[in-house]
């Protein structure tokens, strides 16, 4: 079979002609590793030079290999490197808004005052019920059990409070 290998691969030679001699090293050559490939190497008995020739290629596909994936590792190592890098320069996301929806769940009797993103809200619904969305007025709505004692609340807006009387040292 060996011969048989090295006569198709000199007759491929033969026929390529203008084939550089790089080329033709390259084709003797794998014909030569054709011997060593898994298949093939079950089936035959190799003498010293080939095995020797076999044992010779297949440290050099391991060390290939090993260094392929050392190269694979250092790039993801780098990828993730430089994808923390980035999440830590940007901001955070902002927090969720707080909704009606997040009180819904809850433990609420009535005359409980929440907050959400659109503002102060009391609970009118009945304690033993769980709260729906429309269980939730505002402070000055006619539902509101505290209705009469709102007023509005400045320090929300501290622009608001600021007195236009000029500090005297």
């Amino acid at each position: 079979m060996e011969r048989s290998l090295r006569i198709i691969a000199s007759s491929l030679v033969l026929l390529c002609g203008g084939a550089l001699q790089a080329g033709a090293q390259e084709a003797t050559a794998s014909a030569g590793d054709a011997l060593c490939e898994p298949g093939v190497i079950e089936y035959m008995t190799l003498d010293g030079g080939q095995q020797a020739r076999c044992r010779q290629l297949l440290e050099v596909r391991i060390a290939e290999m090993r260094r392929r994936s050392r190269e694979h590792i250092a790039r993801v190592v780098e990828e993730n490197r430089l994808r923390r890098a980035l999440e830590a320069s940007l901001p955070p996301p902002p927090p969720p808004p707080v909704t009606i929806e997040n009180f819904l769940g809850s433990d609420v009797a009535y005359g409980d005052v929440v907050v959400t993103d659109r503002g102060p809200r009391v609970f009118v619904g009945q304690s033993g019920e769980l709260p729906r969305p429309e269980d939730f007025v505002t402070l000055d709505s006619p539902r509101s059990p505290h209705r009469g004692r709102t007023r509005a609340y400045d320090g929300a807006y501290p622009e608001r409070s600021r007195s236009h009387q000029e500090r005297k040292p």
